[in-house]
Order: C-alpha cells, then sequence, then structure tokens
C-alpha cells in the first residue's frame, strides 16, 4: 500500500512539473536533465512552459504587466531557452530558433 502511495505522489508530482515548470526548474535545460521524466514528459513541461513565455511575451506587447520574474532582463530570453531544450529532446519549437 505504501508502494501505491509513492507511486500517487510522484504522479502528483509530474502533474505539477507540467502545469507549473517554472516552479519547479531553475532553466529549461533542467527539464533536459531530469531523469524522473519521460521523454513525453520533458514534451509536455517544456510545451507548457513554451505557451507560458509566448503568453507573457504577448502580454508585455500589449502592454499588461507581467509577472515579477518574468520582467527581469535576465529571463527575458526564456522562449528560445525552451526552444533549444525542445530542440535537445528531439522536439520542434513552436517557432524557428534564432541561434
Amino acid at each position: 500500500m505504501v508502494a501505491a502511495n509513492g507511486g500517487n505522489e510522484m504522479s502528483e508530482q509530474r502533474k505539477h512539473k507540467i502545469a507549473n515548470p517554472e516552479r519547479h526548474f531553475k532553466n529549461p535545460q533542467d527539464v533536459v536533465q531530469d531523469n524522473t521524466l519521460s521523454h513525453e514528459d520533458k514534451s509536455r513541461v517544456l510545451s507548457t512552459w513554451e505557451q507560458n513565455e509566448r503568453q507573457l511575451l504577448t502580454a508585455s506587447n500589449e502592454g499588461m504587466p507581467g509577472k515579477e520574474e518574468g520582467q527581469q532582463k535576465k529571463e527575458s530570453n526564456r522562449l528560445g531557452d525552451v526552444g533549444r531544450a525542445k530542440d535537445k529532446i528531439g522536439e520542434k519549437p513552436g517557432y524557428r530558433l534564432s541561434h
């Protein structure tokens, strides 16, 4: 019974990583290196992160204030980081990468 609970907790942890990647990973490269996630999970995490970054860019372009960390200069290139991480796992980003 303990193993089943452990499995459920891990499943919950994966769900949280997929839904809120910025809370669980310092940067998209950390997703690539997370050995607890399957390839499919990594793809989902990075796709969620990509969508979140696109929404922040759209809001910013429309003059809406973003979340505090999204406004810091060092984090302004997360969309490119996500694209490079997706490329490393063999997935295509939803945009064209510029190296």
